[in-house]
């Protein structure tokens, strides 16, 4: 149904955040308490993919994970569509560092814009 409409589904890739045990790690056991653990379904129902990565408090976890993405990125770019990444780690604090190392894994396979600074690590214009 999906489909026939050009409505986009949200992919949950909830592997990296499951891969070890918390180990004493508060926002790494609260994350794994709080996400659902469902297999992985990647399918493209429309122009405007979505995934919603959650990711370990270990980066080599995530770049590991992140792997096979890179390829689906790639294919998705190439048809012409618009993938939307969203980018998530236990608590959160360290989201956008692993959104940054993640956008340039995937622009050393594809030609990609270069990374505009983040809310945060700009001053908003006054006037």
């Amino acid at each position: 149904m999906l489909i026939t409409y050009g409505v986009n589904r949200v992919m949950l890739a909830v592997r990296p955040v499951f891969s070890t045990p918390a180990e004493g790690h508060a926002g790494l056991a609260h994350a794994q308490q709080e996400k659902p653990k469902l297999p992985l379904h990647v399918l493209s129902t429309a122009e405007q993919p979505i995934i919603r990565f959650i990711g370990h408090i270990d980066k080599t976890i995530n770049t590991r994970y992140f792997a096979p993405w890179i390829e689906r990125l790639k294919l998705w770019i190439s048809q012409g569509k618009t993938p939307f990444l969203f980018v998530h780690t236990a608590d959160n604090r360290e989201s956008p560092e692993m959104a940054r190392h993640l956008y340039h894994a995937l622009q050393q396979h594809i030609a990609l814009p270069e990374l505009e600074p983040f809310a945060d690590e700009k001053q908003s214009q006054l006037f």
